[in-house]
């Protein structure tokens, strides 16, 4: 069975490589970034709701198209094919970094491979219509990222959630693998506090300095917390300000359609009783 599986490993990885080399035929390495393309990067966190944001802006019937992931080889989307066209193989680098990612998880794995981020960023702008890229502070570099801040002054999302609230979220799918679409709620973690606050710490710093090169750089920014999702008139705004224009944005939804994962707050009303808290001290508040 292992050998059968390899065998078609090999087979897939040939394929590619053979359509990418058809690709060459098509080469253009002087296009220009179309007047009609937008570069949004989604500023976020582990489970702080961007399943919830992608279902309300992730619509390319009508020039919205969400490439979550991209920069850490977890999410497959036709803009991978399409830039073969002007970085040659780079379908094909990309499949064989995904596999690798699926067998041995690495954060910045896109930077240590033969791809730029920046150059792949110049070419995914040669397409029109609106290209958003979610970044965890695990995806890339702070370097790296802030030199794509100054060079593309990207329109910026930035979603917030409480803490205590993402932190059980993600203990609670480490524990389980199941990352979406799964009832939590009788899921049993428990609480690290020198873990919680290494978690609250490392992304408070890394937030504050994203949205200081974004302010630096004259960027666009939202800077919304989880809750105002649930707001039509938030949900509307976010869709406006990520669009190239309003062409469409009266059909799409102006609430998540994804389901909610954890829908009791046991753990967290036993950890705020056992320790005096409030959850309000563990908000995610925004900074200027």
């Amino acid at each position: 069975m292992a050998k059968a599986k390899n065998d078609y490993g090999f087979q897939h990885g040939l394929r590619k490589f053979l359509l990418n080399a058809k690709y060459l035929l098509k080469y253009q390495p002087n296009s220009k970034k179309h007047p009609e393309s937008k570069l949004v990067l989604v500023i976020s966190f582990p489970r702080s709701g961007t399943h919830a944001l992608a279902s309300m802006i992730d619509h390319p019937g009508i020039g919205l198209n969400y490439y979550g992931e991209f920069f850490i080889f977890n999410q497959w989307s036709p803009i991978v094919e399409n830039l073969n066209k002007s970085i040659p193989f780079f379908s094909w680098r990309y499949f064989l970094n995904t596999r690798r990612q699926k067998r041995n998880w690495e954060h910045y794995r896109f930077e240590k491979t033969s791809l730029d981020p920046i150059k792949t960023i110049e070419k995914i702008l040669i397409y029109p219509g609106t290209h958003t890229i979610k970044i965890f502070p695990e995806h890339l570099s702070m370097e790296t990222l802030s030199k794509i801040i100054s060079k593309f002054k990207p329109h910026l999302v930035i979603l917030r959630r409480n803490h205590l609230d993402r932190y059980i979220s993600l203990k609670k799918a480490n524990a389980t693998g199941k990352w979406h679409k799964v009832n939590s709620s009788d899921v049993e973690i428990s609480i690290n506090e020198a873990e919680l606050q290494r978690y609250i710490d490392q992304y408070i710093d890394w937030y504050g300095k994203v949205k200081g090169a974004a302010i630096s750089s004259g960027c666009q920014l939202m800077d919304i917390e989880f809750g105002q999702l649930h707001d039509p008139a938030t949900t509307q705004s976010i869709q406006e300000f990520v669009a190239v224009n309003n062409h469409g944005l009266d059909s799409l939804p102006k609430a998540p359609t994804t389901t909610k994962m954890d829908k009791s707050s046991k753990i967290q009303d036993d950890y705020l009783a056992l320790h005096n808290k409030k959850h309000s001290d563990f908000d995610f508040a925004s900074i200027k």
